[in-house]
């Protein structure tokens, strides 16, 4: 990324050592001027000079002196040329050169420095003729830059922009600092001894060295950044001017790569473009630049030159610079504040330092095995920061809740809109159920599958199933029969609790809850629950529960949860929200989701009640009715569900913890106020959480906060090395909550779950697949994900999953699937199908079939067809490529609104799902609506002068049938 505006000026500090002759000096200049006639400020008149005698001032005032001078010299008019000579002592000077940027460039002061001292010792015979500035202007206009251009695009086609600096753009003017070090002598004279030793340019090596150091920082094995590089136009290393072009470069550095593969990649790539002009765009390329200046000018007479300094110059973000020789080889890291922290320039630096040690140590060793962090940080990030304090003794699940019942049996446990349990009538339900599951042979190592809705009968269910011994496997009734058959084969329940109403009440090892003679034997009071029964105490290691989870390879992944790290979800949870014996928490989260697990051990934990809402999408005014007229104080929500509601209309709430999704600031700004409010995280393959926040305040960004007890993370980048703060890398979890793996997925297991190799010997981790960086207090930041996975309203989604049930669709080709904005309103889960050799696709048809397979989370809200994808250069899906959906076409086929509600409805819809124009028999979800568009549908209603429920929407979703069923309200009529 190339900037626009130029620095100021281009200055070069010149420290020489020995009894200089200024006058002599001043002579070689006019010969410069000669050799160069275009430094001139005018034809025939002499270089700007200026001498000044500092010679008899001390150090500080001297310090001054010479800020004073630069100062003015930066205020003059800008020349091609200044030249300022400071006398600092008998054999001390300063030589300052000056340019202005738009006629000389950096490297064109080394020039001028070489041949300005050769001129002073006498050599200036020796120096060749500089070519005329207009001959190489024609050379230049004759090239094929179109040629040149092509073959950048084909080398860049794989590379992605690499930009340090995000996406602000470095050509606004801004200050610049800088952080400089020195590499020891012995690194820096082995560093040029190396390199010749391997045939390679010293230049090559420092550009590689910071291509992996940019590796480090993104994540990335291929990187992106830029070199000022004169053409190759004969004498054109003597000529002065403007003459660098900004050249990308791209440095490979795979993990598995040795420091000498990167290298001599390097060289070969760079071999092959010698010779083609640099590209003419680079901009939103890269915003880094690489320059090397490690020759020294030959000595004249008694004099040598101790040091030459460059003003930091930063063409971007941030700027490299090697500059010295071997025994003092000096590194400048140049950039924009205000696009990066000092601090992790200064982070930066002491990695590069490392880096250029480990070249010089071992160019062998691989790129993955180099450790950049200093070893005090190193152990700040995997001991200080995952120090969580003593874990509680760990537990069974049954154990945890079945506590309350002992020590608060009085207390609401369950309240309901049709009954309210106390601890001790739900241990009595509890334990009568668990006898009939343990006559059916439930136990530890079985599975009981749960197909429950939201309900009474679900919490006791679970109760029952832990009392056993065996895990429970979550069903919701609510999903497609295909997906809830799959699970059921999958996961090979011996028995299956649900109710005579959903889809698997005929299997034979249904337990139908709701029939009488069930019902009877689970609330009868005849004492039976009292009888000692033998139920085995399973061991911590065995699953507690399994939860299916949205899976890359198009069908649902079983995640395989132990009772070892229960009590730990079970603590956060109930300090998280702040819960006690007097609150009540809202039971929200599907029975199918690890979120629901959160809530019963949390409420549980703390002795407090849980409240089952009535079974209808919970958002908007529904999920606040239910709130207020439950008299809910403590809530759990994913962050669009809190947004759907407002906090200033629920007094009564005292705590809320967001999970699910990235917790925007304004969320945490209305709700944080007057209650606590925390923000969680974690993968159900962790027990549901492994990090949380302190109590938010509604300032910045909430991050997802800290370890949980028994929990450790880890912020990794290439090689499984440990990322410093600010630098984003994959988020890994180790600890006793960790899930055992995925049910029946070996393969799977293996390559989430890896060895822990900073944990004791034996012990694993999970790979999120999400991308956190470590902020300096020691929370953590989210960013996003690695991978295909999207959180969509709080659910975690697979696309993989999603486009293979769409190419199974008959007559699709080619399936994918993205989340994309429509109408600048909201997301949505967009699919994208080609049709194979003479098929014809209806969009509608391949939607109804995703919903035959797909839980509606999952079905694409809108499903757009397409001739072919858009693809990468490498011939890979450009899924960002992908359109977003044009509006709908036209529903207007069908008869028009006749009363006032139909014609409400019908602008409503075409509002909220970009429908150009409907009609009557319009259906909402067959429009790409869903449970939570639908709140929006009842707000807009309410507006118009209609009340509808939810459920009426999910039992009426034609524009005729909701409107024969809403409510008038004020100023509303049919």
């Amino acid at each position: 990324m190339v900037p626009t505006t130029l620095p100021s000026h281009v200055v070069t500090l010149v420290d020489v050592d020995g009894p200089l002759d200024g006058t002599a000096l001043r002579r070689a200049a006019a010969e410069l001027a000669r050799r160069h006639p275009h430094l001139r400020p005018a034809p025939d008149a002499e270089l700007p000079w200026r001498a000044i005698d500092l010679g008899t001032v001390d150090g500080p005032r001297r310090d001054a002196e010479l800020d004073r001078l630069d100062a003015e010299e930066d205020a003059g008019p800008p020349v091609p040329l200044r030249l300022l000579l400071a006398r600092l002592g008998p054999r001390r000077h300063r030589l300052r050169l000056s340019s202005d940027p738009a006629a000389v460039d950096a490297q064109s002061h080394r020039v001028l420095i070489d041949e300005l001292l050769a001129v002073y010792g006498g050599r200036d015979g020796d120096l060749p003729r500089v070519p005329a500035h207009a001959d190489y202007a024609g050379w230049l206009a004759a090239q094929d830059r179109e040629a040149a251009d092509l073959v950048w695009s084909t080398h860049l086609a794989e590379a992605e922009p690499t930009l340090v600096g995000g996406q602000a753009d470095p050509a606004r003017p801004g200050p610049v600092e800088r952080v400089s070090g020195e590499l020891p002598a012995d690194v820096g004279s082995g560093l040029l001894r190396m390199a010749h030793d391997h045939g390679l340019a010293f230049e090559t090596v420092a550009q590689g060295v910071f291509g992996i150091l940019l590796g480090w920082l993104t994540g990335r094995d291929d990187v992106v950044l830029g070199v000022t590089a004169r053409p190759r136009f004969l004498g054109i290393d003597i000529m002065a001017g403007r003459l660098a072009e900004p050249r990308p470069v791209v440095v490979r550095a795979a993990a598995g790569d040795s420091l000498l593969d990167v290298f001599f990649r390097l060289a070969d790539e760079q071999a092959r473009l010698t010779g083609v002009l640099a590209p003419r765009e680079t901009h939103g390329i890269f915003d880094t630049l690489v320059s090397v200046d490690c020759g020294e000018p030959a000595p004249v007479a008694d004099l040598r030159v101790v040091a030459v300094e460059q003003r930091p110059q930063v063409p971007g973000a941030l700027a490299f610079r090697v500059s010295g020789t071997g025994e003092r080889l000096r590194l400048d890291l140049d950039f924009r504040p205000d696009l990066l922290d000092r601090a992790d320039v200064a982070r930066m630096l002491e990695a590069l330092t490392r880096l250029f040690d480990a070249v010089e140590k071992d160019p062998a060793q691989r790129v993955g095995g180099v450790d950049l962090l200093p070893p005090a940080e190193r152990r700040r990030m995997l001991r200080e920061w995952n120090d969580t304090g003593v874990a509680a003794p760990p537990c069974t699940l049954f154990e945890l809740l079945r506590r309350p019942v002992s020590r608060t049996p009085d207390a609401p446990a369950l309240v309901s809109a049709d009954e309210t349990l106390t601890f001790a009538e739900l241990g009595r339900r509890a334990d009568r159920l668990a006898r009939l599951l343990a006559d059916r042979g439930a136990r530890p190592g079985r599975l009981v599958a749960l197909a429950l809705p939201r309900s009474v009968d679900l919490v006791v269910a679970v109760l029952a199933v832990a009392r056993t011994g065996a895990a429970f496997v979550p069903v919701d009734p609510g999903y497609p029969a295909e997906r809830i058959a799959f699970m059921l084969r999958d996961a090979a329940p011996s028995l299956v609790c649900t109710h005579s109403t959903t889809g698997v009440a005929d299997l034979p090892e249904s337990l139908l809850l709701d029939r009488p003679e069930t019902r009877e034997a689970v609330c009868g009071t005849d004492g039976k629950e009292g009888t000692p029964y033998p139920y085995p105490v399973p061991a911590l290691a065995e699953a507690a529960y399994v939860i299916y989870t949205s899976g890359t390879t198009g069908r649902p992944k079983g995640v395989v949860v132990t009772h070892a790290g229960l009590v730990d979800l079970a603590t956060t949870m109930a300090e998280g929200m702040g819960l006690d014996g007097d609150s009540r928490l809202l039971q929200f989260a599907s029975p199918s989701f690890d979120a629901f697990i959160a809530e019963l051990l949390g409420a549980y934990h703390a002795g407090a009640a849980l409240v089952i809402p009535p079974d209808v999408p919970l958002a908007g005014d529904a999920l606040a009715d239910v709130i207020t007229a439950y008299d809910v104080t403590r809530l759990l929500l994913p962050p669009v569900a809190a947004a759907s509601v407002e906090p200033e209309q629920l007094t009564g709430v005292r705590g809320l913890m967001t999970a699910g999704e990235a917790c925007p600031a304004d969320l945490v700004a209305r709700w944080s106020p007057g209650r606590r409010m925390v923000n969680a995280y974690g993968p159900t393959e962790t027990t549901v959480c492994a990090t949380c926040s302190e109590p938010l305040t509604g300032t910045g960004t909430p991050p997802i906060g800290r370890p949980v007890a028994g929990a450790s993370v880890y912020v990794l980048g290439k090689g499984l090395q440990p990322l410093p703060p600010g630098v984003p890398g994959e988020l890994y979890v180790a600890g006793a909550g960790l899930a055992r793996g995925y049910l029946g997925r070996p393969g799977l297991t293996a390559e989430r779950f890896v060895a822990d190799p900073f944990g004791p010997p034996g012990t694993r981790m999970y790979r999120t697949g999400d991308m956190v960086s470590w902020r300096p207090d020691g929370t953590l930041a989210f960013h996003g994900r690695v991978d295909d996975q999207v959180k969509l309203r709080g659910f975690r989604i697979e696309l993989g999953e999603v486009e293979t049930v769409l190419a199974d669709c008959p007559g699709v080709a080619h399936a994918a699937a993205a989340v994309r904005g429509e109408n600048g309103e909201r997301e949505v889960l967009v699919g994208y199908v080609t049709p194979q050799d003479g098929a014809t696709l209806d969009a509608g048809a391949v939607r109804e079939h995703a919903a035959r397979f797909l839980p509606d989370y999952m079905v694409p809200a809108r499903v757009v067809v397409m001739d072919a994808f858009p693809v990468t250069p490498g011939g890979k899906l450009d899924r960002s490529a992908l359109p977003a959906p044009q509006p709908l076409p036209s529903e207007s086929g069908g008869p028009a609104p006749r009363t006032p509600a139909e014609e409400a409805f019908c602008a409503i819809f075409e509002e909220l799902l970009g429908v150009a124009s409907v009609d009557v028999d319009s259906d909402f979800f067959a429009l790409g609506g869903d449970s939570m568009l639908a709140i929006s549908v009842i707000q807009r209603a309410r507006a118009a002068g209609f009340a509808i429920s939810p459920k009426e929407i999910i039992n009426n979703p034609t524009v005729r049938a909701l409107a024969a069923v809403a409510t008038p309200t004020q100023g509303g009529g049919r």
